[in-house]
């Protein structure tokens, strides 16, 4: 039985997704979501600018790409989050979170007018049903298809809460994929350090009818056993004790380019001090000079971690 308090939720939600004089139910757009509210690895950095006149660091937030080695070639891409499993595998259930898409589209609406439209109506976002808010959440959600409502206005669904309710019909396609998709703020998702620098690449969601950004690192294969299929990374260690592997200049050396077979977003990552040249992992002998021999070499397994877009390397500002 429903408590009183869902009640509530459930008939606010019905009638704030009925637009006035409306014939279609609309949900009610409520701005963006806080970002300051989101864990911290999923927030925009300050030092994104040039040194002021007195040599001092830019107070500029953004969020900055790092550069790495993948297979050979040199990329751009968003260092995310970091976690350290007891063991090296990642199970398909540390996915909390879900992703609705709407793979039937939608009905495109009115030309978007930047000076008084708030969003688009010519694409649905995707609707999240949470937030990274605690320490402990990773950027991998669970990708639903909902069905049966291509008929309403593209981005007239903003609520996961409205669907799950009826208000637009339809209901869940069977089955599920996995991504990695880090919610990040909104309004710095244009924020830059100079007018060379690239944009950052993200796309829009919506959660409880806020307007969110997201980093989207594409889709992760998972094996039969609902293991997500990792990739490798290493990370070349610099003799520093405070030094991170999610640092902006951290070197990092992954096995495969976005494409390639072995490619993941997710890395299960490991370091060690050394040569700082290498540009791929070499798994059989004999290797060339520029790639690390993961087969006889020790390493330290780190931990987890997950990628963001990855572009072409750009130079630094």
């Amino acid at each position: 039985m429903r408590t009183k308090q869902k009640w509530a939720l459930t008939l606010l939600t019905a009638l704030g997704a009925m637009s006035c004089g409306d014939s279609q139910p609309v949900d009610t757009y409520q701005s963006f979501i806080d970002g300051t509210r989101l864990d911290a690895k999923f927030q925009p950095t300050a030092g994104c600018g040039p040194l002021d006149k007195d040599g001092k660091p830019s107070t500029l937030k953004c969020y900055q790409y790092s550069k790495g080695w993948f297979n050979g070639v040199e990329l751009s891409f968003h260092n995310l989050a970091l976690t350290t499993p007891k063991d090296q595998l990642v199970k398909t259930s540390t996915a909390t979170g879900v992703s609705y898409d709407f793979p039937e589209g939608c009905a495109i609406g009115k030309p978007f007018d930047q000076r008084t439209d708030t969003y688009p109506e010519d694409i649905q976002y995707s609707v999240f049903d949470t937030l990274p808010l605690s320490s402990s959440a990773i950027p991998l959600v669970r990708v639903k298809g909902w069905t049966g409502v291509s008929s309403f206005t593209c981005n007239a669904i903003k609520n996961d809460q409205s669907l799950k309710d009826g208000v637009f019909g339809g209901g869940e396609a069977e089955g599920e994929s996995y991504a990695v998709r880090a919610i990040i703020d909104p309004t710095f998702a244009y924020a830059r350090p100079n007018d060379t620098a690239p944009l950052t690449q993200f796309t829009y969601g919506w959660y409880r009818s806020l307007l969110l950004a997201y980093l989207d690192g594409g889709p992760v294969p998972v094996d039969g056993n609902g293991n997500v299929k990792t990739m490798d990374g290493l990370w070349l260690k610099p003799t520093s004790s405070s030094a991170k592997p999610t640092d902006l200049n951290a070197r990092l050396v992954f096995q495969a380019r976005p494409g390639e077979a072995n490619w993941s977003p997710v890395v299960r990552l490991r370091e060690v001090t050394a040569n700082t040249t290498f540009k791929s992992l070499c798994y059989t002998e004999p290797c060339p000079e520029d790639a690390f021999n993961m087969a006889s070499t020790p390493v330290t397994y780190t931990g987890v971690l997950f990628l963001g877009p990855v572009l072409p390397a750009v130079p630094a500002p």
